[in-house]
């Protein structure tokens, strides 16, 4: 049986704590909302600090299978009355839970990218700081078979909860590391011997040309402005995806998918 305090007050410690995780103002926490996220996230190998349920949610099915495994956690649980549970809920429709949880240990992109086989992909977001649009890649990352994300600075957080709900899980598993400036990127993929390759409205090649079997490090810009002349330049090379009419760009996340599914549909023909 679910035997969590209970929460009455709005001015309660551990909401306020939950609100500032929500905020961005605690930067070893994550806030995880939603039935659906907070299963994956009770599924993944995170550490989870506290949960808050709400009233409603208690007697529902989803709230039981998410209870066992709060239990079976040892998860730091609290009932808060649905009013409550909305005054810390990043969305307009509160689903009845937040988790709040330690963000995984930051990963060492040296240390990965030494690791790096034949048909290995990473991908480097430049300045993309839409959180949305980042956490759909993460997604699209992830389900392709990519090895991880790089951040460059001026990148949106990962782990905000926007993101996380667009990432839909992957960033409880993806290796994600941010803060990665474009000048170590570019030096430590060269010194591990993985081709840059930048994707570009202008690219050389196609993106159906390109031997995606090669270690490499895949970058895109955000949607408002693309990547810089100055870093295309100086990757291995570029590559456009064809679009037809007058169109001039897709959605990152949809642009991403069409070159990381390109690449997956090659490894796998290599059996």
């Amino acid at each position: 049986m679910f035997n969590g305090s209970t929460i009455k007050s709005k001015d309660n410690a551990r909401l306020k704590f939950a609100r500032r995780v929500r905020d961005g103002k605690e930067a070893r926490f994550m806030f995880i909302e939603g039935a659906r996220l907070c299963d994956e996230a009770l599924s993944s190998n995170i550490a989870i600090a506290s949960c808050f349920v709400s009233e409603g949610l208690l007697e529902s099915r989803s709230a039981n299978i998410l209870k066992s495994k709060m239990i079976s956690s040892e998860v730091e649980s609290f009932v808060v009355p649905d009013a409550l549970l909305k005054s810390i809920s990043d969305t307009k429709t509160p689903q009845g839970i937040v988790l709040i949880a330690r963000r995984a240990r930051r990963m060492d992109p040296v240390e990965g990218l030494s690791h790096t086989t034949a048909g290995s992909l990473w991908i480097y977001l430049y300045q993309v700081n839409n959180p949305s649009n980042l956490g759909g890649v993460v997604r699209t990352a992830e389900a392709a078979g990519a090895k991880g994300i790089l951040l460059s600075p001026g990148s949106a957080d990962p782990f905000s909860p926007k993101a996380l709900r667009s990432s839909m899980g992957s960033a409880f598993r993806l290796p994600i590391v941010e803060g990665f400036a474009p000048e170590k990127m570019l030096s430590t993929a060269k010194d591990k011997g993985i081709s840059v390759t930048a994707v570009h409205a202008t690219g050389e090649n196609s993106f159906t040309n390109v031997d995606w079997n090669k270690p490499r490090l895949l970058i895109f810009g955000s949607e408002a402005e693309g990547l810089p002349d100055g870093l295309v330049s100086k990757a291995n090379e570029s590559i456009r995806i064809p679009m037809h009419g007058k169109v001039e760009s897709l959605n990152l996340a949809v642009s991403a998918g069409i070159v990381l599914f390109e690449a997956k549909r090659q490894w796998d023909s290599k059996g």
